[in-house]
């Protein structure tokens, strides 16, 4: 085995080993599972992360970047435009646009975001608990920049902030919250063969509450309304390529998640690519209660001038139902 294979190998084995650690007592942060605020922003963006298991904040080199790990921003050397589309359980749609800039002048680059979650709500009231025949729409919106460069040779680091609107129901009298959330994230080389390893810290921010007052319907008192933390989320891990020359390449990834609402999450993932046209993709999530296995493929094709990209992604969600993702992307 090379020394690449054993130091890659070396640090799944020490990443895997960290939730058996912890298994003695309560998992860490299970105690405040539901306690966030914009939990939309969990939804993952792009088909291709999420076929290997969203276990991308090593892998981290298209613009889904901007969502996973800011730092792989910096290893996109031409302009890139990025449209993902998710079906979510209970009719719930989320689509959202990525656009990559590398600017010189900067020394690295420069990203915006914009996502919008939307579904329509049967409205319901105590004498009309099956519904009133109106329905009113649940929007979400998230739009932000990140910027990303190589610090050296081995090392790039980036960071972005993001304006987040959640709408708790405004059509129907319903309060909104608005917040800045941040993102910050790296990715180092190890100088053995492509292994590296990787961090991110996502939707780090003050408590979200939203503003005004409402009337309680029990007691008619005012009161101000409960504020709740963003979901943040620490994600680290590992990737590197077993296989890669002129033919085929297969990508491998471990990496842990640490919500801060819920338990550690262990997830491994795979990707395969021929003549980079073609590839397939598969993932696992050890310790999710839903959202286990994912798949997908993807297609790139030359077009003039132009780099475009096809992805899809199945995830199964058991009684959830099945997850569909597509994502489009266009090199310049």
């Amino acid at each position: 085995m090379s020394t690449s294979r054993r130091l890659a190998l070396a640090a799944a084995i020490a990443i895997a080993a960290l939730p058996g650690i912890a298994a003695a007592a309560e998992p860490l942060g299970s105690q405040r599972a539901g306690t966030s605020s914009g939990t939309f922003l969990r939804i993952g963006v792009g088909a291709r992360a999420e076929g290997m298991g969203e276990t991308f904040v090593a892998v981290a080199n298209d613009p889904s970047a901007i969502y996973w790990n800011p730092a792989g921003l910096a290893s996109l050397q031409r302009r890139e435009l990025s449209v993902s589309h998710v079906d979510w359980p209970a009719d719930i749609h989320y689509d959202h646009l990525t656009l990559v800039v590398p600017s010189r002048r900067l020394g690295g680059s420069l990203a915006l975001q914009f996502g919008v979650l939307g579904t329509d709500i049967q409205e319901t009231t105590d004498l009309q608990p099956f519904g009133t025949g109106r329905t009113f729409t649940y929007s979400d919106v998230v739009a932000g920049v990140a910027f990303a460069r190589r610090w050296t040779d081995k090392l790039l680091v980036g960071a972005g902030v993001k304006y987040v609107r959640e709408d708790l129901g405004t059509q129907v009298d319903g309060p909104s919250t608005h917040s800045f959330l941040f993102d910050m994230g790296s990715i180092y080389y190890l100088g053995l063969g492509s292994v590296r390893i990787a961090t991110s810290l996502s939707n780090f921010g003050s408590e979200v509450k939203p503003s005004g007052n409402y009337v309680s319907p029990y007691t008619g008192e005012v009161r101000t309304y409960d504020g709740f933390d963003p979901p943040l989320i620490f994600r680290y891990g590992v990737a590197f390529e077993p296989i890669e020359n002129s033919v085929q390449r297969l990508t491998t990834s471990l990496e842990m998640n640490q919500p801060a609402d819920n338990q550690q999450l262990l997830k491994a993932g795979a990707e395969w690519s021929y003549h980079r046209a073609f590839a397939l993709r598969t993932g696992y999530n050890f310790r999710a209660d839903a959202l286990k296995f994912s798949a997908g493929a993807g297609f790139t094709g030359e077009f003039g001038q132009m780099h475009g990209t096809l992805d899809y992604s199945f995830t199964d969600g058991g009684a959830l139902g099945a997850v569909h993702r597509l994502s489009l992307g266009v090199r310049l």
